[in-house]
């Protein structure tokens, strides 16, 4: 289960991953959100620290993010989250009984056109390598 995000100009919209409609709209990270100084260590560039404190804000603003995404996640219960496991799997499922009846139709060196993976001659395609061994 992840959540899903979209981008609305510099706004970023994060759903809840069980569908319930609940969102939470944050402004793209800039450097103005970090509090921290950065100074350049003997050794470092000013790329190093640029590259330090691009990836430090980064990781305040995933924290933050986190941290109200946990507060509407204890909303729930434990059955709603299970449902929605269940829903996932079985959503797995017909992606790959799609797939492996495509395969069996097309036969060896097809590519898949179930997805848009087209050209991808291997069996696995990619949809079904992502997807992971089954379970």
């Amino acid at each position: 289960m992840r959540t899903t995000m979209q981008t609305y100009g510099p706004t970023m919209r994060y759903h809840c991953p069980l569908d319930c409609g609940w969102h939470h709209d944050a402004p793209q990270a800039t450097a103005e959100d970090n509090p921290n100084r950065y100074t350049q260590g003997p050794s470092e560039t000013i790329s190093d620290v640029v590259t330090r404190m691009a990836v430090d804000t980064a990781r305040l603003d995933i924290e933050q993010i986190d941290a109200v995404l946990l507060e509407h996640l204890n909303t729930h219960t434990i059955p709603q989250f299970v449902t929605k496991l269940a829903e996932q799997r079985d959503a797995i499922q017909r992606v790959r009984a799609l797939h492996e009846q495509r395969d069996s139709d097309a036969g060896t060196g097809a590519y898949c056109d179930v997805c848009s993976n087209h050209g991808d001659i291997s069996w696995p395609c990619a949809t079904i390598r992502a997807l992971g061994p089954e379970q």
